[in-house]
Formats: structure tokens, sequence, C-alpha cells
């Protein structure tokens, strides 16, 4: 008698917990944030640094001071690129020695640059239309980009 008392005991357990909704799918995780996230803000451009081949005068290089580079998830806008509303990304870490030999800059001018490692490079690359590729050297709160033999320094 007490072993089928333990089994109809079991047995209305088992069918009490039958009424419960079923396991519904475990909450959403949060997407993990974005690698590139350093990236996507308004630029301003806080100073520069003439090479020695600059197609542009120091004082027509200093009228950029100021002025703002955007960069979004999937967008650019640059006074020197114009902009993009769909870009791609490319990155890859940089020294210092590597900015400065790309762009002709001898151990003065990129000490000005005022860039500590680890640098990141990015290209971004517009997929929409002819828009040029704008190219970035990101270190903490400042970047660097590089039109025409000028490196203009930016700032978050």
């Amino acid at each position: 008698a007490a072993g089928l008392a333990a089994v109809l005991t079991a047995g209305a357990l088992a069918a009490g917990c039958s009424w419960l909704p079923p396991d519904g799918p475990p909450p959403a995780q949060p997407a993990p944030p974005d690698p590139d996230a350093a990236l996507f803000h308004d630029w301003k451009v806080t100073g520069h640094v003439l090479g020695p081949r600059a197609l542009i005068s120091d004082t027509d290089s200093a009228g950029f001071h100021d002025r703002s580079v955007a960069i979004t998830a999937a967008s650019y806008a640059s006074p020197w690129s114009g902009s993009c509303s769909d870009a791609h990304r490319e990155h890859q870490p940089r020294s210092l020695a590597e900015v400065a030999v790309a762009h002709d800059l001898d151990r003065e001018r990129s000490a000005q640059l005022g860039l500590a490692a680890p640098i990141v490079e990015y290209r971004l690359v517009c997929s929409t239309n002819r828009t040029p590729a704008l190219v970035l050297y990101v270190a903490g709160d400042h970047a660097l980009t590089c039109w025409s033999g000028v490196c203009y320094l930016l700032a978050r």
C-alpha cells in the first residue's frame, strides 16, 4: 500500500506540473561591442604637420582647423574625401615609424603628431560611389589623417 501511495503521489506531482507554460527562449544577450568603436566619433581637426611635399601652404592647411571628420559604423565624411553613407572598413595595427614612412615625415615632424602606441590604421572605403577612401590612424582620443602631403591632427 505504501508503494502504491508513493506511485500515486509521484503521478499526481507530475500531472500537477503539466499546467505550467513551456520554457520560453532564453533572454536575448546584448550584442558584443564593436571592436572598432573607438573610431566612431565626430573628430575635430586640432592641428597639422606639413610633409616635405605638401601641395598646400601652412596657412591653407590651418584653414582646416576646427573642421569635422565624422565617422559612424557605416559612413564617413571629411573636408577632403566628401561623404559616403555606405562604407566598409579595414584595420591593422601600425607603429609611429610606419606612419612616418608612409607619409614621408622625418623624426621631428613625426614627433609633432602626438600619437602614442597602440596605433590602429583604419581604411574606410565607400561601397556606393566614387568618394575617395579615408585613412585614419587612431591612438586613443587622438587620430591623424593625411591629404596632399599634410597630416591633420584630430581629437574627439
